[in-house]
C-alpha cells in the first residue's frame, strides 16, 4: 500500500470507467495503476517492462497488461484496435508515458533519431492513440483522454528542448481536441505536472513531488469532473506567468 493511499479519495458513484495507463511500469504510471486498481477501477497497463507488467497483474484480476514500445508509431492503431475487442467498456485513456533526455541540441550525443525518438513517445504516440481510440470513447457514457503535461510545455528549460516542445504540444493538442468534442460525451483533461520523483528525473533538482501523491492529486481531479489539474508546484503556473515570468524562468531552469 502506497503511502498516498486512497483512503482520502473521495469515492464517488460511478468512478472511472476502465482506464488505459501507458508507462504503467514505473514512476507516476505505476503509481497511477496501483491506485487506481486499490480503487476498484479495471486498469488496462501499457508499458515496455515485462516483468514489471507481471507484476502489476499479479497485484489484481483488475489489471489487463499489454508490453508495447510507443516509439513504433505505426503499432499503436493495431494495439488500441486489440484492447477495444478484448474490454469494449474501456472507457478512459491517460497518457502518461514520456522521456525526457537532458541534453542541448548542440551537445555530442543529441542526433536526428535521439530528437524524434523523444517527440514520438511524448507528443506522436499520444495523438496517434487519442484518434486510434477516439471514436470508441464517443460511444461511451462518459468518455476520458487525459494528457499529461509539464511545467515545462510552458517555460523551457535550458537542456531540455526538445521535451519542453513535446510538452507544449501536447498541451495545445489538448485544448484542440477539447474543442472538438464539445458536445460529445468524451471529457478532455490536461494535467500538469511539477518536478515528481521519477527515474526520469534521477538525479536532477530537488524539491520533488513523490509520484504516488502526483497520482493521487491527479485521481481527485478527475473524480472532482475538473478538465484542467494542475498539481503541487504547477498550480502556481498561472500566476507566475503573468506576474513573475523571470522568476518562473529561473525556477524551471534548476529543474
Amino acid at each position: 500500500m502506497s503511502t498516498y493511499a486512497l483512503e482520502q479519495i473521495p469515492r464517488r458513484q460511478p468512478c472511472l470507467p476502465r482506464t488505459i495507463v501507458t508507462g504503467a511500469t514505473s514512476g507516476i504510471g505505476r503509481a497511477l495503476a496501483i491506485q487506481l486498481i486499490e480503487a476498484g477501477v479495471p486498469v488496462i497497463a501499457i508499458g515496455r517492462n515485462e516483468d514489471q507488467l507481471r507484476e502489476l497483474a499479479a497485484r489484481s484480476g483488475l489489471v489487463a497488461t499489454y508490453a508495447a514500445d510507443l516509439s513504433e508509431i505505426d503499432a499503436l492503431p493495431a494495439l488500441v484496435a486489440r484492447i477495444v475487442s478484448a474490454h469494449p467498456d474501456v472507457g478512459c485513456l491517460i497518457n502518461n508515458a514520456g522521456i525526457q533526455n537532458d541534453l542541448r541540441v548542440d551537445d555530442a550525443p543529441c542526433d536526428a533519431a535521439q530528437i524524434c525518438h523523444e517527440v514520438d513517445v511524448n507528443l506522436v504516440a499520444p495523438m496517434v492513440l487519442t484518434q486510434a481510440l477516439i471514436a470508441h470513447l464517443q460511444r461511451q457514457p462518459l468518455g476520458l483522454v487525459v494528457n499529461l503535461t509539464s511545467a515545462l510545455g510552458y517555460m523551457p528549460k535550458r537542456t531540455a528542448a526538445v521535451y519542453s516542445a513535446t510538452k507544449a504540444g501536447l498541451h495545445l493538442f489538448t485544448l484542440a481536441l477539447r474543442v472538438q468534442m464539445a458536445g460529445t460525451t468524451v471529457r478532455v483533461v490536461e494535467v500538469v505536472m511539477p518536478l515528481v520523483d521519477t527515474p526520469m528525473t534521477a538525479g536532477r533538482g530537488g524539491g520533488k513531488l513523490p509520484p504516488a501523491q502526483a497520482a493521487q492529486h491527479l485521481i481527485e481531479g478527475l473524480l472532482a469532473g475538473k478538465t484542467d489539474v494542475r498539481i503541487g508546484k504547477a498550480r502556481l503556473l498561472p500566476w507566475l506567468q503573468r506576474w513573475a515570468p523571470g522568476v518562473l524562468a529561473r525556477v524551471l531552469q534548476r529543474g
